[in-house]
């Protein structure tokens, strides 16, 4: 018991005569994040011995430091140990800074508690409204900046058009040299061309009576409707014969085999009927036959003449369309 009252009495006596040291601070209050300077001054004589604390990144919970600095300064004869930490806190309230222990020559000198308030900061919404999202402004561009980037696509593309121009020009010639050579040519010449193209296209050894009858017919239409002027495409197969069987110039079997003819190419092409190679080879054969003994002859220069000398047939004037 007398132990203990001897360590209590000590610790009270150094308590009681540690010297206190009250600490400056610039000012008191702060906003958030604001720095405020804390300095302590110990008094240095020859031969003192002054340790100060260690001191962290923070002093509490709710005060930090942001920079610390350690100096000496001589005045009048006297001297002084400054140390100087520049304090800051991010919470808003009152805190103090906290007592710290100063060494001299072994004695203790305790700085002052010190109070500072940390004042939050006001915000203006009026001002810091929050406004919906901007969409992304676009870069203006320059000619010269779409040149560097596309220039490549616009060379592609001149060539591309200047392709398509040359090819246009080509088409409309051959066209034009195709409608031309057409106009100058006789149903005959044309009739007999075509029956050489559809007997090249080998309809019948495939069994396409269909498409064979059909440009068959239409062979045989057309060049009537050229060698006597009607629009013999237009009208039905009764019609038809009904007309041509009214040409003098025409005999009376291949008005019968005309008639034939067409109402078998009509069950071909509507009623699907197939028939057997003989009478394919007599419908080719006559038609083939038909287009010669009708072939209109050369109209001569001389209006006067109306017949030929040899013959003694009369001219027929033909559609050239």
């Amino acid at each position: 018991m007398k132990n203990l009252l001897i360590f209590i009495s000590f610790f009270f006596v150094q308590f009681l005569f540690a010297q206190e040291i009250v600490p400056k601070l610039d000012r008191s209050s702060i906003k958030i994040g604001e720095p405020i300077n804390y300095e302590v001054k110990v008094e240095l004589t020859d031969g003192d011995k002054i340790i100060f604390p260690t001191i962290s990144d923070t002093l509490t919970y709710h005060i930090e430091v942001l920079g610390q600095k350690l100096d000496t300064i001589k005045k009048d004869g006297k001297a002084e140990i400054i140390q100087q930490l520049q304090l800051t806190g991010f919470d808003a309230g009152k805190f103090n800074i906290p007592s710290l222990t100063i060494l001299k020559n072994g004695k203790k000198l305790l700085t002052k508690q010190i109070e500072i308030e940390i004042q939050d900061i006001a915000v203006d919404t009026t001002q810091n409204a929050i406004f919906p999202i901007k969409p992304v402004m676009e870069e203006e561009y320059s000619m010269r900046d779409y040149w560097n980037k596309y220039w490549l696509y616009g060379i592609v593309a001149l060539l591309l058009f200047i392709i398509a121009i040359v090819l246009i020009v080509l088409y409309i010639r051959g066209k034009s040299s195709n409608l031309k050579g057409k106009k100058y040519a006789t149903p005959y010449d044309e009739a007999k061309a075509s029956l050489k193209a559809l007997d090249a296209k080998k309809y019948l050894k495939r069994d396409e009576q269909k498409e064979y009858y059909t440009q068959l017919s239409f062979i045989v239409r057309r060049y009537l409707g050229r060698v006597y002027n009607f629009s013999a495409l237009e009208i039905l197969s009764d019609d038809l014969v009904k007309f041509i069987s009214e040409k003098p110039d025409i005999l009376p079997e291949d008005i019968q085999q005309l008639k034939q003819f067409l109402f078998d190419a009509d069950l071909v092409k509507f009623a699907k009927q197939q028939f057997e190679n003989p009478i394919n080879e007599t419908h080719r054969n006559w038609v083939d036959g038909f287009v010669e003994r009708i072939k209109p002859l050369e109209i001569p220069e001389k209006e006067e003449a109306k017949t030929d000398v040899v013959t003694g047939e009369k001219y027929k004037q033909f559609n050239n369309n």
